[in-house]
């Protein structure tokens, strides 16, 4: 990457790297993110959650803002006594006293710090499991149209972020503002004239801080969608490692990812910017107050006739306030970039929420209808809904075989997922059992239907574990009969240690019609209402096509099923046929009426057998 050069503009950054673009773009309006009022709102309600711990954090912060602000009285009493010739044992009284109160200060301030940060710990603990449970309960079709990138991002980046802010800056921050808030009280109860360098020098700090925010805001939130952005070129280009060495395409996905990590580089370095331009403003208000302590100090000894000892406590009073009100703006950088991230977290928190359901109804049995059904993906290039579904009715009996038949990209994917209930359609309603999905409790409908792609996860931990995903607490007899059942018991036998050998990522690799067939597994034990097999089996001419048909018509066998068939041999076999071109139903009927009609259908079944 060349040197950067922070006033560069960013459409000069990108040039014509169209990904970038793209991607930048995609990320400005993916996962939500919470706005302040919403954040604020959220924050309130976990202290409540917390009130008890939330309550005695706060007296025990107040109780050593409150010690930090004697000890300037404290010290200006042992000027006077000074000053005036006092007793020595008066010095020593309010020597130990300064001690005293210096230690209980210390003591206070160190016990409300970890009182703080653990408090703090415990709320983002449930809030990264929030994060993470609303991340892994979005619909596959979300995941698909935003990119893992900017999920990941919250869930460690934005995460991380708060982290650190929670161990270090909330605990600062909490401490400077009451140690500043009960140090003003402190000096207007100790003389009027304090008031007018309060009002005079407390109102520049706050200027500075809000033309600090008002600038640095709009470009933390760039940031961090500019690193969600990186965070997917980054996955993209590993993941597509195979194809990128195929292509000889590095030097491109490296330049992709240089341009993402420099845009980000580069709205830091604005950011940067402007502290600097910060601090210099900040030694204003700070000489200007020095000045002024010594003039007032002067006018009020030699001709208010105030005690010395006041105008000190005055003086000390004066430079406590400078290192926590300086300390909080100089904080404002880190405080920006918290808020930010909190605000993505709570974003998918709060503004999404697939595991709440919109109703309680659950599907009387496994039929399933659509009425007036459509969906849209967003827009094309004029500005209009891009159709991937046109309307559709159709009834499906309890127990009935469909098959979706079609070319790459007619809807039958879309269909199949809008079958299912994880697809929500733009259009129309889905009726499973007789329950509308719009008023049903999402749970029972999750347990009520299940979906199998041509792309399966192997999660990592042993085969026993795996296939416990779908029946907690199965026993091995149980989990014997559903991998006899896909006819995968053979092979599982053979792995090095049965059900307790370790598969998945850095375990026993398994193959792609063994991982299918593991799939199908998961389904036998789960035992849903309705099934979608979504081009759940092995392309054409693989060794295990006819195992994997023969697997899923197994597990298929007595619920309601929808066949996305990339085979016509799959077709055959169906109550009813589909067959789809672009996004709507051109026929449809029993394999022997649509050969007898001699339309798409006859045409796509010659072609296949011949």
């Amino acid at each position: 990457m060349s040197e950067l050069d922070w006033n560069r503009p960013l459409q000069e950054v990108l040039g014509d790297d169209a990904t970038a673009r793209r991607q930048l773009a995609e990320h400005a309006q993916l996962l939500p993110i919470a706005d302040a009022r919403t954040s604020l709102r959220f924050m309130a309600a976990r202290l409540r959650e917390h009130r008890v711990a939330t309550l005695l954090t706060l007296v025990i912060t107040i109780g050593g803002a409150v010690a930090a602000a004697i000890l300037p009285r404290l010290i200006g009493s042992a000027v006077d006594v000074v000053t005036a010739g006092g007793p020595t044992d008066r010095i020593w009284t309010l020597g130990g006293q300064i001690l005293a109160v210096g230690v209980i200060q210390a003591v206070l301030m160190a016990l409300g710090w970890s009182m703080i940060s653990a408090l703090g710990q415990r709320i983002l603990a449930g809030m990264r499991e929030d994060v993470i449970d609303r991340a892994l309960d979005l619909p596959a079709q979300t995941m698909e149209a935003t990119g893992i990138g900017d999920a990941l991002s919250r869930v460690a980046d934005d995460v991380d972020v708060a982290a650190r802010a929670v161990n270090n800056l909330v605990p600062n921050l909490i401490q400077l503002g009451f140690l500043v808030l009960i140090t003003l009280v402190g000096m207007a109860t100790l003389s009027p004239w304090l008031l007018l360098m309060v009002v005079i020098i407390v109102p520049m700090y706050v200027l500075a801080a809000l033309w600090y925010l008002r600038r640095t805001g709009p470009l933390y939130r760039r940031e961090r969608i500019a690193m969600g952005a990186r965070a997917q070129g980054l996955l993209s280009a590993i993941h597509g490692i195979p194809t990128v060495h195929a292509y000889g395409i590095e030097r491109r996905e490296t330049r992709h990812v240089a341009v993402l990590s420099e845009t980000a580089s580069l709205l830091n370095m604005r950011v940067m910017f402007l502290v600097s331009r910060l601090v210099m403003g900040l030694n204003v208000p700070e000489n200007l107050a020095l000045a002024m302590v010594l003039l007032f100090g002067f006018v009020m000894v030699q001709v208010g006739g105030v005690p010395i000892g006041l105008v000190t406590a005055a003086a000390v009073y004066l430079v406590t306030l400078f290192w926590p009100m300086m300390a909080v703006i100089f904080n404002l950088d880190e405080v920006q970039s918290a808020l930010a991230s909190l605000a993505r977290m709570i974003g998918v928190i709060t503004s999404i929420d697939p595991a709440s359901s919109p109703g309680t109804e659950r599907p009387a049995d496994a039929s399933i209808r659509l009425e007036q059904v459509s969906h849209a993906y967003g827009e094309d290039a004029d500005g209009a809904e891009r159709i991937v579904l046109r309307p559709i009715d159709l009834d499906i009996a309890a127990g009935e075989v469909v098959s979706l038949v079609g070319a790459s990209g007619a809807g039958k994917s879309t269909l199949a997922a809008i079958l299912a209930g994880t697809l929500a359609p733009r259009h129309g309603r889905v009726l499973h059992g007789g329950v509308d999905l719009v008023h049903a409790d999402l749970e029972a409908v999750r347990a009520h239907a299940a979906i199998v792609s041509q792309d399966v996860h192997v999660f990592r931990g042993t085969l026993r574990e795996d296939l416990q995903l779908a029946a907690p607490g199965a026993e091995d007899e149980e989990l014997r009969r559903a991998l006899r059942r896909v006819d995968a018991l053979a092979w599982v036998d053979r792995l090095p240690h049965g059900l307790d050998t370790e598969v998945g990522e850095k375990g026993e690799r398994l193959t792609a019609e063994q991982s299918q067939q593991l799939a199908l597994a998961r389904v036998a034990l789960r035992d849903p209402a309705v099934l979608i097999l979504d081009e759940a089996t092995a392309e054409e001419g693989s060794s295990g096509a006819r195992v994997l048909e023969r697997a899923a018509l197994e597990v298929a066998r007595g619920r309601t099923t929808i066949i996305v068939a990339h085979r016509l041999s799959q077709a055959r076999i169906a109550d009813q046929i589909l067959v789809m071109a672009d996004g709507a139903v051109v026929e449809q009927g029993t394999h022997d009426a649509l050969i007898a009609r001699g339309g798409d259908y006859a045409r796509l079944w010659e072609a296949w057998t011949s």
